[in-house]
């Protein structure tokens, strides 16, 4: 056992060190016996030593004297070379110079020496210096440094005289260092040139940055062109957005602009409506008043009529007296005659009025058929309705009479069967009117809608896409929810039909971006009562980047969204295409371009209804505006046609209600009775004539007189009434020329509404729903001059939608302005901001969108295995360091203390620590999920834009972000023999300058301790301007502390230490420098 230990203690002793050509040593052999003190003033070449030293040990050729000179701007051909830095003099040393530093060991193990070492050569003062390693085993005596009293060349340089086999490659020659000098872990590489660094340090992060933990700091060169594309394309995708609103803007405003010219429209067909009865009102009246002139003149010609009568009758009595004059025998008989005369003339009149009822029915009878005829109805003849106005042959009077009622019998008939059946057709043909309009108006909104580029998707799919909208919205995510159709396009045009129609309803399913998939869920789960049909493409779960076959639909369909082609592929990537139906059988499900379907064994045709209104693609609502204005035109045929049915039935209708059968068979005879009267009262006026022909002389004389001047007063009469009758006439003709003007105005705004139902319907219903209930309490002329100045008032807003400072111009010159566009201002313009708002939304933003999602996958990539997991790993590491530390300050005191490191993370960036330390952090894991992205939002926002700082600070800042040292905190406990422990944070501030950096040493010989702990290897330390600002006391309680661990310790002081530390080192040297040149010398104390 005591042998076994003692093999562990072997060492490898550093014995002594060549130095050729090394800085101000020409050719100095120093020898070290056990540790070793270097002493000497500034600048005598103490620290040189250790460089050299350190060169051999690390082959690092890059960076020496760190502690002694911080800028550490000495390096390899500045030693080889000898570099003075005078005036016009950079080198001591001229032309090619050899160099050579070589290092002996003693192995106690095989009682044995070897030397590693380096031969360098400076061919010139700009060309790099050529190093060439090698490792004898052998004694410095054995290698020839010198060459005929020159330093040797790398071939004049041998070992026991012969060659030396350089090792050429410097990473194999420290490979065979690190075995050689006791199989050494690689961290003696970096522990070796922090230790020669360290010097004293006020902080305990500053000791572990620059002694325990090496600096790593991750590359982020790709991460960062990744962020900038990634900004780029938010940055693209952000104006696309602007651009998009602007455009919304744009065509909300023309929205406000057509809403206006609606308004201005339905307020127009108001006062056309109002105009329109109006006129027909002032004809009412007029005829009103034509018929009360034509009472008044009928009545003015029977009164003139009567007094011709009475004047005749007159003329007659004055004729009689003169007869009587001659002759009064027969007075009686005149008398009785007189009698008979007057009752007849009574009876006649009394026929007259009936006569001329019966001609106003015969009247009304003659336009009924007319109307009829229209129809193709013909109850009579015309020539048998005009029969019944006239009397019968004297001699065939009875027979006539039973034909006239025949026909009245033939006319009630046709109303008790023919004209319920008109009145029903009638109503049918208004309730198919009234369809036909309704279907009109729908489809002029639909077109109004499908002008502004807005599909009539179902309602369904509608209203839950508006529900995740609105969640979204409230939720504060930025992200666009589809429908399937807006992403998709068919690339060739002959499978249309086919794919709308086998799509069907999954068109209108919804996509969203994986991770608000469940959100959209969530929304559809809360609202399944309502809700049906509609479908969420489960984006999470759908497989991408699968390729169609070539003969499938899903080959001629392409989307720049990855999930909407990825669904398309799904469905459709299984239905073949075939050319003809005979094909269909050979393939499970295939389709024609007529759309016939094999499925399930089942061949069948799908419904035109499914596919012949497209969805899909870009240009499907120009397909969707001509089919309908299509139907919007055939429509508008069919109403005309049938309003012209419904004017007939109407007519027909009217013209029956003014035919009173009744009446006709109740004066069917009248003619025959007023021919009979006519014949009675001839023979009246015979027997008066002859029964006045007999009075007195003196008698017919006074009654002559008087009959006469009653004749003048009736003549009189007649005259004035004859000048009445004339200026009634005059006036019912200006009142008929005045109706037939009305009657052109009222057809003229008649047909143009007719026209406006045509073309303008939703408008035409509106105005009209206003105008009747307007109408309930209001006359046509009082609502027409209310609604009059609104048209002014609706011109005047308009105006200053189009004009205004927030107008439509306004808005798309800015438009213009902003985004370079060189679109046509004012209305005209209208189609090029709505085709590039189509465009962007279904085509631009979602591109953008599909690029974005690329890039923050690719960037998520690099981030998570270029920096998250590399500074991840890193921050591992260092724990792992601190546990090794840790693990070789385990039962280590100095006195009665005992130190332990403990790591932490900066608590400036906690966020970023966690977010890097997180379980979510690492491979296979969504970095861009919500929950990870709602977590850590700010933190990689902060990081990202640290990353790419750009400003005098950037590269600085990127150096801080990227060394993992930087998201970390330290501090040290402080163990007592007697259990209490301190935190050196808590202490620093009451204890001394010295007392501080004991902590720091003890760390460093703990590493080096625990580096050289399996034994047979090399026990050296190496310290540069050790102990600064310790006592004495606490420097000699270190070195016993050192040498307790069995440690080689070079180290090199002032002088002004060289009693202190002299006593604790088996050689103390002194270096001197004598002008250009310097010496070692041992000191004895």
């Amino acid at each position: 056992m005591q042998e076994e230990a003692r093999m562990e203690n072997q060492k490898k002793i550093l014995t002594r060190v060549q130095l050729i050509n090394w800085h101000y040593f020409e050719n100095e052999r120093i020898s070290f016996h056990g540790s070793t003190l270097i002493s000497g003033e500034n600048t005598a070449g103490k620290s040189t030593i250790l460089d050299a030293i350190q060169l051999v040990l690390t082959t690092n050729t890059r960076r020496f004297n760190v502690a002694a000179n911080e800028k550490g701007n000495r390096n390899l051909k500045g030693y080889v070379r000898c570099k003075i830095g005078n005036v016009g003099e950079t080198y001591l040393r001229k032309d090619a110079v050899p160099a050579n530093v070589a290092l002996e060991f003693y192995e106690e193990k095989g009682d044995r020496y070897f030397v590693i070492g380096v031969h360098m050569l400076s061919a010139d003062e700009e060309s790099q210096v050529v190093t060439r390693w090698y490792m004898e085993e052998c004694r410095l005596e054995d290698l020839s440094f010198m060459a005929d009293g020159h330093a040797a060349l790398a071939d004049e340089f041998r070992v026991k005289n012969k060659k030396i086999t350089y090792i050429d490659q410097k990473n194999a020659a420290r490979d065979r260092f690190k075995r050689r000098l006791g199989n050494l872990d690689d961290k003696f590489f970096d522990i070796i040139p922090k230790s020669l660094a360290f010097k004293p340090m006020d902080h305990v992060k500053e000791f572990i940055n620059k002694f325990v933990l090496s600096e790593a700091r991750v590359d982020v060169v790709s991460l960062r062109e990744n962020i900038e594309t990634l900004s780029e394309l938010e940055s693209i995708l952000a104006v696309s957005r602007r651009q998009q609103e602007a455009l919304e803007k744009i065509l909300g405003k023309y929205g406000e602009i057509e809403e206006k010219d609606h308004s201005i429209l339905v307020n127009d067909i108001l006062l056309d409506l109002a105009r329109r009865d109006a006129a027909k009102l002032e004809m009412e009246e007029l005829e009103k008043r034509i018929r009360l002139n034509g009472q008044a003149l009928e009545s003015d010609r029977e009164s003139s009529t009567e007094l011709e009568k009475q004047i005749t009758a007159l003329d007659s009595q004055i004729l009689a007296i003169n007869v009587d004059k001659e002759s009064n025998h027969s007075n009686r008989m005149r008398e009785q005659a007189q009698r008979r005369i007057d009752e007849l003339k009574r009876d006649i009149d009394g026929k007259n009025e009936d006569n001329k009822k019966l001609a106003f029915q015969i009247r009304c009878l003659m336009n009924y058929l007319n109307d009829l005829a229209k129809l193709e109805y013909r109850p009579v003849t015309r020539r048998e309705a005009e029969l019944l106005g006239k009397a019968g042959e004297s001699d065939g009077g009875a027979a006539a009479d039973g034909g006239k009622a025949q026909i009245v019998e033939r006319l009630e008939t046709f109303a008790r069967k023919e004209q319920i059946e008109l009145q029903e057709k009638g109503v049918l043909l208004k309730a198919e009117m009234k369809h036909v309009s309704d279907e009109i108006e729908e489809c002029q909104g639909r077109l109004k809608n499908l002008e502004k580029r807005v599909l009539p998707y179902p309602e369904y799919a509608r209203k839950l896409k508006e529900l995740v909208e609105k969640e979204f919205a409230r939720r504060g995510i930025r992200s666009t929810v589809y429908f399937l159709s807006e992403l998709l396009e068919i690339t060739d045009h002959t499978w249309n039909n086919a794919i709308e129609g086998y799509l069907n309803t999954q068109k209108f399913y919804l996509v969203v971006e994986p991770e608000y998939y469940v959100v959209a869920l969530e929304v559809y789960d809360r609202n399944r009562k309502q809700i049906h049909t509609a479908g969420i493409i489960n984006t999470r779960k759908i497989p991408t980047g699968h390729e169609p076959d070539q003969d499938s639909l899903a080959a001629v369909v392409k989307s720049e969204n990855r999930y909407a082609k990825a669904y398309a592929d799904y469905i459709l990537g299984r239905v073949k295409r075939c050319a003809d139906v005979h094909e269909l059988e050979e393939h499970a499900i295939a389709m024609t371009p007529d759309c016939m379907l094999y499925q399930g064994y089942v061949v069948r045709h799908l419904n035109p209804r499914d596919y012949e209104n497209p969805f899909i693609g870009q240009n499907a609502y120009r397909v969707q505006i001509g089919n309908v204005r299509r139907q919007i035109e055939e429509k508008v045929q069919k109403r005309s046609s049938l309003r012209e049915q419904i004017s007939i039935y109407d007519a027909v209708l009217e013209s029956g209600r003014q035919v009173n059968l009744e009446v006709l068979r109740l004066y069917l005879n009248v003619p025959e009775v007023l021919r009979d009267l006519q014949d009675q009262l001839t023979v009246a006026r015979i027997d008066l004539k002859e029964a006045e022909s007999d009075p007195t002389l003196i008698e017919l004389n006074i009654k002559l007189e008087g009959k006469e001047k009653e004749r003048h007063d009736k003549r009189q009469q007649q005259k004035a009434l004859e000048k009445e009758i004339v200026r009634l006439e005059e006036q019912i003709g200006s009142r008929q020329n005045a109706v037939k003007e009305k009657n052109r105005e009222y057809e003229a705004i008649r047909e143009a509404l007719e026209r406006k139902s045509d073309e303008e319907g939703l408008a035409y219903r509106e105005a009209d729903e206003k105008y009747r209930q307007n109408r309930k309490s209001k006359q046509p002329g009082t609502i027409a001059e209310n609604y009059a100045p609104r048209g002014q008032q609706l011109l005047n807003e308009r105006e200053r939608l189009l004009n205004g400072a927030e107008g439509l111009y306004g808005l798309q010159m800015r438009f213009n302005q902003e985004f370079a566009a060189d679109f046509v201002t004012g209305l005209t313009g209208i189609p090029d901001y709505r085709e590039a708002l189509q465009k962007l939304k279904g085509v631009e933003i979602v591109r953008y969108e599909e690029k974005l999602m690329a890039a923050k996958e690719d960037c998520e990539q690099i981030f998570r295995s270029d920096f998250l997991s590399k500074m991840k790993e890193n921050i591992e590491g260092a724990k792992n360091e601190f546990r090794s530390l840790n693990k070789a300050l385990d039962s280590i005191y100095y006195g009665d203390d005992s130190y332990r490191f403990k790591i932490t993370f900066d608590k400036r960036k906690e966020g970023l620590y966690k977010m890097i330390t997180s379980e979510n952090n690492q491979e296979g894991i969504n970095l861009w999920t919500s929950a990870f992205e709602e977590e850590y939002r700010e933190e990689m926002s902060d990081l990202f834009e640290k990353l790419m700082t750009k400003d005098d600070n950037g590269q600085k800042i990127v150096e801080e972000y990227t060394d993992y040292r930087s998201y970390l905190d330290y501090d040290i406990e402080i163990h007592k023999r007697d259990g209490s422990v301190q935190r050196f944070s808590d202490i620093y501030g009451e204890k001394s300058g010295s007392e501080t950096q004991v902590p720091y040493y003890v760390a460093i010989a703990a590493s080096f301790y625990q580096l050289y702990r399996y034994g047979n290897s090399v026990r050296i330390m190496l310290l540069d301007e050790a102990f600064d600002k310790m006592d004495d006391e606490r420097i000699q309680s270190m070195m016993d502390f050192f040498n307790g661990l069995g440690l080689q310790v070079i180290l090199a002081t002032p002088p002004a230490k060289i009693e202190v530390i002299g006593e604790k080192v088996g050689t103390v040297l002194t270096a001197i420098r004598v002008g250009q040149s310097s010496i070692v010398e041992e000191y004895d104390l």
